[in-house]
């Protein structure tokens, strides 16, 4: 008995893994264009022959972490008089930066972007005796504006958002991410792409190819993907209500919602990714080194000799070679 247990575990542990891989793939399996959320990089890799010429790319990518985060939250203001829609606009806005000082934000941190500040009207229906009449009249103003927020730990923007729906802000309009030293960046994708490009060279030199001979010429491309242009949309499987059951009823306003998800460049088109495990969406800096390389020809010209002949022709037209020293 003991015997057959064993005999049937590996079966077992194989139906079981076999039917947990579809769970790994996740719920973006079911939408129907799901090719273009796996979509491949721009830059594919290349080693080629193109006539007499050997053609190298390297494609590298880094993945890096953003050094400073910029959040834009638009707030809107009605008032019946300017007066009430400005300080009713002032109230919620220092309120807000004053909520954003325990998390680390100082007040050089924000800043207040003026957008309009513009009366609002209304339709009034004027009655006569015989017909009516509808004019515009003045019914108060509107304030808008957008509040910059700059931080530094992009874990406290859940945070800042609690802040500013505590003082009825609740659009957030986009977060905008910056790297202080891009250069560095592109710095090091360049030697490592070199030192991969070296070690091409010296493997088509071992399978016969005589690249270092011919003549070479290099250029390079370097790019980089923030995440704002990374997220992607797809249609969320779960099904919500804003209602429930009451008094019996069934709800028939279910709805499946929109969302999003971060999707980062894929790695499969790249010779080198650095830094390839994350967590945080972070921006992706990508470079391509690509060299042509003039391959000498594999038969020489025989060399051609250049032989002068001197003829003398005698009175009877007779014919001799005449040799010169």
């Amino acid at each position: 008995m003991r015997t057959c247990l064993r005999s049937l575990t590996p079966l077992l542990l194989v139906f079981i893994s076999h039917a947990a891989f579809p769970q790994a793939m996740g719920n973006l399996m079911y939408e129907k264009d799901m090719r273009i959320h796996f979509q491949q990089a721009e830059q594919p890799v290349k080693a080629t022959i193109m006539g007499n010429t050997l053609v190298l790319e390297v494609n590298a990518m880094m993945n890096k972490k953003a050094d400073s985060y910029l959040a834009i939250f638009h707030v809107t203001q009605l008032g019946q008089t300017a007066e009430e829609a400005d300080s009713l606009m002032s109230e919620r806005v220092n309120g807000f930066i004053k909520r954003l000082k325990p998390h680390g934000v100082k007040e050089a941190d924000v800043f207040t972007d003026m957008l309009t500040f513009v009366p609002v009207y209304e339709i009034e229906t004027t009655r006569k005796l015989f017909s009516k009449t509808y004019q515009e009249v003045p019914a108060g103003f509107e304030i808008q504006k957008n509040i910059h927020v700059r931080f530094r730990d992009a874990r406290i923007l859940d945070r800042l958002v609690t802040a500013a729906a505590k003082e009825e802000i609740y659009d957030l309009v986009k977060v905008d991410f910056f790297v202080h030293d891009q250069s560095a960046s592109y710095d090091t994708l360049r030697i490592f792409a070199t030192r991969l490009l070296q070690q091409k060279l010296a493997n088509f030199e071992k399978l016969g190819l005589k690249v270092t001979e011919g003549h070479r010429v290099a250029a390079e491309k370097n790019g980089a993907y923030f995440p704002l242009d990374r997220y992607t949309t797809y249609k969320s499987r779960t099904q919500t209500s804003l209602n429930s059951r009451r008094k019996g009823q069934l709800v028939n306003d279910v709805r499946q919602p929109q969302s999003f998800f971060y999707n980062k460049v894929p790695y499969g088109q790249f010779d080198i990714v650095l830094h390839a495990e994350i967590t945080e969406p972070p921006v992706q800096y990508t470079y391509n080194l690509t060299l042509h390389c003039q391959l000498p020809e594999a038969v020489t010209k025989k060399e051609v000799k250049e032989i002068i002949k001197y003829v003398w022709l005698s009175d009877k037209g007779e014919a001799r070679t005449i040799a010169l020293p």
